[in-house]
C-alpha cells in the first residue's frame, strides 16, 4: 500500500523534484504508521494481494474468453432458422464451493456478464441462474470460472 499511496503522491504533484520526493516518503511513512496502528492496514494482507495478481489475471482472460464464447452462441441461436425450437429456459440452483462473500459476487456477476445466463439470487453456497438454454446450463456444471475464483480465494 504505501507504494500505491507514493504513486498517487507523484501523481497528484505537477513536478518531480527531490522535495517533493522527500516529502512524499516522509508523509507516506507517517501515513502508514497511523494506518498500521489503528488496524487499517497490515502489510501481510498486502504480500497475499501481490501473490493473488496471476490468478487474477488467469481469471480475468478467461472471463473475456467465456464471455466472448458464449457472445458467438447467442448470435448462432437468434439467427438460427427456430431460435423457438432451441430456447429452453430454465432456473437453476448451481451450488458452489466458494466460501468468501467477494468469490461469490465475482461469481454472480460473471454469470450475469455471460451472455445467456443471469444469477437471479446468491445464498451461502449457492447461484440461483436464469439459462437461455442447455448450452449455457452445461457451462455452470463445469465451470473453469469458478474454479479461478477458487484459486484466487485460496480453496
Amino acid at each position: 500500500m504505501p507504494v500505491l499511496l507514493f504513486i498517487l503522491w507523484l501523481m497528484f504533484n505537477e513536478r518531480i523534484t527531490i522535495d517533493v520526493l522527500i516529502a512524499g516518503i516522509i508523509i507516506i511513512a507517517l501515513v502508514s504508521i497511523a494506518m498500521k496502528m489503528v488496524g487499517l492496514w497490515n502489510p501481510s494482507k498486502d504480500v497475499q494481494a501481490i501473490s493473488r495478481i496471476p490468478s487474477a489475471i488467469g481469471f480475468v482472460l478467461r472471463l473475456v474468453y467465456e464471455v466472448f464464447k458464449a457472445n458467438i452462441h447467442m448470435i448462432m441461436l437468434v439467427l438460427s432458422p427456430n431460435p423457438n425450437e432451441r430456447i429452453r429456459p430454465k432456473i437453476l440452483r448451481h451450488y458452489s464451493n466458494i466460501k468468501s462473500d467477494g468469490g461469490l459476487v465475482a461469481l454472480a456477476n460473471s454469470i450475469t456478464l455471460t451472455p445467456g445466463t443471469v444469477t437471479v439470487d446468491v445464498g451461502d453456497d449457492y447461484v440461483y441462474v436464469h439459462a437461455i438454454d442447455e448450452y449455457a446450463e452445461e457451462g455452470l456444471k463445469d465451470s473453469v470460472i469458478e474454479k479461478k475464483i477458487e484459486r484466487m480465494e485460496g480453496n
